[in-house]
This record gives structure tokens, sequence and C-alpha cells, in this order.
């Protein structure tokens, strides 16, 4: 995977901050589409397959392991510092969008909902008290 990857070069040239979290989601998504690894936010990860595990199920669990590689490249890469340092030793995509909604994703919409609705709420009275 070189630089001159274009889904490198999206996400290298939006890198994730607090501020701008929905798109940085929206673009490591469609980067994992791109690399048929989305199933990876999806889906439970497969057990590490034992000695006597076929093969069919050791190439399942390959091509997971491959994948989320690959997914926690972007998403590391595509973090600035102070992120990237907090959430480098995490081992699955999956537990570092956790760790990311957890921080400020949810957050962020909880909030923008409250204001909202405080908003609302605010009109609403108003509006009750000239009636």
């Amino acid at each position: 995977m070189t630089m001159n990857n274009p889904i490198m070069s999206v996400l290298t040239d939006n890198k994730l901050s607090r501020a701008n979290f929905i798109k940085w989601r929206e673009n490591i998504n469609i980067a994992l589409i791109g690399e048929n690894s989305l199933f990876l936010l999806t889906e439970e990860p497969p057990e590490q397959p034992g000695e006597n595990a076929t093969k069919a199920f050791k190439e399942k669990f390959k091509r997971w392991q491959n994948a989320n590689n690959k997914a926690r490249y972007f998403m590391l890469s595509s973090m600035v510092d102070t992120l990237k340092t907090r959430i480098a030793n995490t081992l699955t995509a999956v537990e570092i969008m956790n760790q990311l909604i957890e921080l400020f994703g949810m957050a962020s919409i909880q909030a923008r909902f409250e204001a909202t609705k405080n908003f609302m709420n605010a009109r609403y009275e108003a509006s009750s008290k000239r009636a």
C-alpha cells in the first residue's frame, strides 16, 4: 500500500480530529468497502483456530487477520498523533471504532440532540407564554 493510493490520500488529507469524526468515519467505511473489509466493523471476529482446525477455518481466520491489519493501518495512519498514540495498542478495527465512538462520536451526537431539544423547548415555552 503506497501513499499514491487514492484511498490513503483521502484518509491522510482528512486526519481524524474531534471536529471531523462523522466525516472521518464515512471515509473509513468507504475505504473498507473498497477493500472488501467492512465486515470487520459489523461481524464478530472468528476465534483463533486451534491445531486441529480445518483448512477452511484457518483461511477464514487469516482473511480476517489480514483485513483487520489493513483496517488498523487505514485508521491509525489517518489520525492526528495524539489519537494515534492513545489508540495504537488496540488490536482490532472494531475496538478502535468503539473507542472513538465512546470518545467523541456518540457524545457529540447526544450533545447536539440535547442542544436542539433545549432550544425547541425554550421556543415552545416562549410561544406558550405569549398565547
